[in-house]
């Protein structure tokens, strides 16, 4: 007697079962940390984001949002001009000198209420020594800028809003690497087309970073990677190694170009610049820098801990312009390890404090504040 051929259709039903579960688990999982868990891949907060063809991202002028963790909950406004601000920006009122800030996480600052900025801070302490202008810091901070889209953003914004000093806060722990991958862009001065592989991959990307869950995943292998893996450390740690990948190393010398340009354009536009070295946490945080150092160590090297910074300032001497290093600022502090907050890594209200006060001193010392005719 002949046996009848196995059906696979029921194999095709509970396999689509399955897949169908596990599709409605995640999207339930994705929810959920939305809601709850205050990631950036949150749509409300990705929608403060927009593409510009000159730079590549930007602010997207005249949005608003909460973002909430559970160290924080801020509630972020980007004026007309696309910069975080209570207020747009118009022509300079007579007595008014400004400021300008480039950077990046660090200096846009969505951890923290706009008055708890080390720029309004700033602000505040400048008009109260110098009654006779009314000075203004403008916050030109981006999310995941580099010293590259520092100069775009500058060279097509914020050099309209006619400052008097420009501060670039570099940030020494990764803005090498970030130089460093955007050598074509600043070669070019435009954002470079993609490849149809280059496309597929920045689809990627955005897909990771809007996901939640995919970010946890991310974040998992990663950590896994570090652990059983003999290779180079993940590249930001490496810009504090003896010897860094080579393309560290070009990334120093494309950040002082990216940053000589900016220092150029203030230059013929009468404005002065001078330049911030923002530390890493580890570089202050000795728990934070003792977790580090062991991964490294295990992966057969050295974290040499204020190294990048040393760089940075040996990478940016030859541009002959002041420079404010606040690693032995912060270094100084009582309680180091309260500077920046434990999950997120950036500056917590009283690092805004400290960092507000040592500009303040740093200004007031190169002779900026009174130096400026009206």
């Amino acid at each position: 007697m002949s046996r009848r051929p196995r059906s696979w259709l029921p194999f095709a039903r509970a396999a689509l079962l399955l897949g169908l579960i596990f599709t409605v688990e995640l999207a339930i999982l994705e929810a959920a940390l939305r809601t709850y868990g205050g990631s950036e891949a949150a749509s409300s907060f990705q929608a403060l984001f927009m593409q510009d063809p000159r730079i590549g991202h930007r602010l997207r002028p005249g949005t608003e949002t909460t973002y909430t963790t559970v160290e924080f909950s801020t509630h972020l406004a980007i004026n007309a001009q696309g910069v975080r601000d209570d207020e747009p920006i118009g022509p300079k009122a007579p007595g008014e000198r400004r400021i300008v800030l480039l950077g990046d996480s660090l200096v846009l600052a969505v951890q923290v209420p706009f008055a708890e900025t080390f720029g309004e801070r700033l602000e505040a302490r400048l008009n109260a020594a110098d009654p006779a202008h009314t000075w203004r810091v403008i916050n030109a901070g981006v999310q995941g800028y580099g010293p590259v889209e520092d100069w775009l953003f500058f060279e097509h914004v914020a050099a309209a809003f006619e400052p008097d000093i420009v501060l670039p806060v570099v940030f020494v722990g990764n803005d090498a690497v970030e130089a460093g991958a955007m050598v074509d862009k600043l070669e070019t001065g435009a954002v470079p087309v993609q490849s149809v592989a280059d496309t597929a991959h920045t689809r990627l990307r955005v897909l990771v970073r809007r996901s939640q869950v995919l970010q946890l995943v991310r974040v998992r292998v990663d950590q896994l990677r570090a652990k059983f893996s003999a290779a180079v450390p993940e590249l930001p740690l490496a810009s504090y190694l003896d010897h860094p990948p080579a393309a560290i190393l070009d990334g120093f010398g494309v950040a002082r170009e990216a940053f000589g340009r900016i220092a150029a354009r203030a230059d013929s536009e009468g404005a002065t610049t001078a330049f911030v070295l923002m530390p890493a946490r580890f570089q202050t945080d000795d728990v934070d820098f003792g977790r580090l150092d062991a991964i490294v160590a295990g992966m057969g090297g050295t974290l040499r801990r204020q190294l990048a910074t040393e760089r940075f300032h040996d990478a940016l001497a030859p541009l002959g312009r002041p420079m404010l290093d606040l690693l032995p600022i912060l270094w100084a502090q009582p309680d180091r390890g309260g500077l920046f907050f434990e999950r997120n890594v950036h500056l917590t209200p009283r690092g805004h404090r400290v960092v507000a006060d040592a500009l303040f001193d740093f200004l007031d010392g190169a002779h900026l504040i009174a130096a400026r005719p009206d």
